[in-house]
């Protein structure tokens, strides 16, 4: 079997202080393809030239069931963008980011060139860089133990460094409950579309598979036997009494349940939620605290504008999380950096 976890064992050591600008954007691109994403997809794509690294969206591995807009995708891209600022920054150089530079191509999310040579990493800088091989996102319960108010407002003030970004806990029993029902609802109704179910098999894996991307068993706590079976599972069968029971479990043992909201729902919010999220995700990583997803809210039309209401905003819900401290969890399969980044 090929070793499709050997992304994380990416070394700062192995920096190519000598090497070409090319050289240093691609070891960066190391560190950016360790970003989450929709099913694992991993929809992102690097251009590297002797001036520029290019971050385009790869819409060959698009979601178009459950993410037609390419919401989602580009979201991952945000993420993945973040990861690639926070490593160039460790390293001392100062990115200058030109979000969808060009009129004519949707495809090129962001253009990145080095403003300077010279910058200082500051503590924070570094200790979020330490958090990107260490962050998982974690599908499995978490601890009863609560988030001090301290730590969550470390957390908001990490999210609030994306201006147009708003992260909200959800603190009222009542709001919690409702949105607990909505996303039961969205797992019924996502375990009805067959199309929908079909989509998700496909990046279902084995355990010991040798694929490079999508989501194995063990990432939802599947043994062996088990995860060999679980694309058909999820392909042929009616599981959504089964996942509403498990989500309505998972949430109500979550110290928190909250949302990443932004003011408008276009391209550009999608990254940016993204880019949030990664800030997010490392910080709380840093905190001992790990995350995963329940999005179906969002994802189904009809139950986004109950969400938005439950929640009395007039802002756009991109993401539902919850979080808190769970045990430590195996990394889920990376492609190569060979395979996403092109030379110019």
């Amino acid at each position: 079997m090929r070793n499709n976890l050997s992304a994380w064992e990416v070394n700062e050591n192995h920096f190519p202080s000598f090497g070409s600008i090319k050289d240093k954007f691609k070891f960066f691109v190391r560190y950016a393809i360790l970003a989450p994403s929709g099913h694992n997809t991993q929809p992102w794509l690097f251009e590297v030239s002797d001036e520029t690294l290019n971050l385009y969206a790869d819409r060959t591995r698009a979601l178009p069931v459950i993410d037609p807009d390419d919401r989602e995708l580009i979201i991952s891209c945000g993420a993945a963008l973040s990861n690639l600022l926070i490593a160039m920054k460790y390293f001392g150089f100062e990115p200058e980011v030109k979000f969808f530079p060009s009129d004519g191509d949707n495809d090129l999310l962001a253009s990145i060139t080095v403003k300077s040579r010279d910058y200082e990493p500051s503590d924070i800088d570094r200790i979020i860089f330490n958090a990107i091989k260490k962050r998982r996102t974690n599908r499995l319960p978490f601890a009863e133990e609560k988030i001090d108010g301290l730590t969550q407002q470390k957390l908001k003030t990490t999210v609030s460094e994306e201006k147009a970004i708003k992260f909200t806990i959800i603190e009222s029993e009542e709001q919690r409950e409702a949105i607990i029902k909505l996303i039961e609802q969205g797992d019924k109704i996502q375990s009805q579309n067959k199309s929908f179910c079909r989509e998700l098999a496909q990046w279902v894996h084995p355990n010991r598979t040798s694929s490079k991307d999508g989501i194995p068993g063990y990432a939802f706590g599947m043994g062996d036997l088990i995860s060999y079976g679980s694309p058909f599972f999820i392909g042929n069968l009616n599981w959504g009494d089964i996942q509403a029971g498990r989500d309505r479990n998972l949430v109500k043992g979550s110290p928190v349940l909250a949302v990443l909201e932004s003011k408008t729902n276009k391209p550009v919010d999608w990254i940016r939620t993204g880019m949030a999220l990664s800030k997010l995700l490392l910080r709380s990583s840093v905190e001992g605290i790990a995350a995963s997803y329940l999005n179906q809210p969002i994802e189904e039309q009809g139950l986004d504008d109950k969400l938005r209401d439950i929640l009395k905003t007039s802002d756009v819900p991109q993401l539902i999380m919850r979080l808190g401290y769970g045990k430590e969890v195996k990394p889920t399969p990376r492609r190569d950096v060979d395979d996403v980044v092109k030379l110019k």
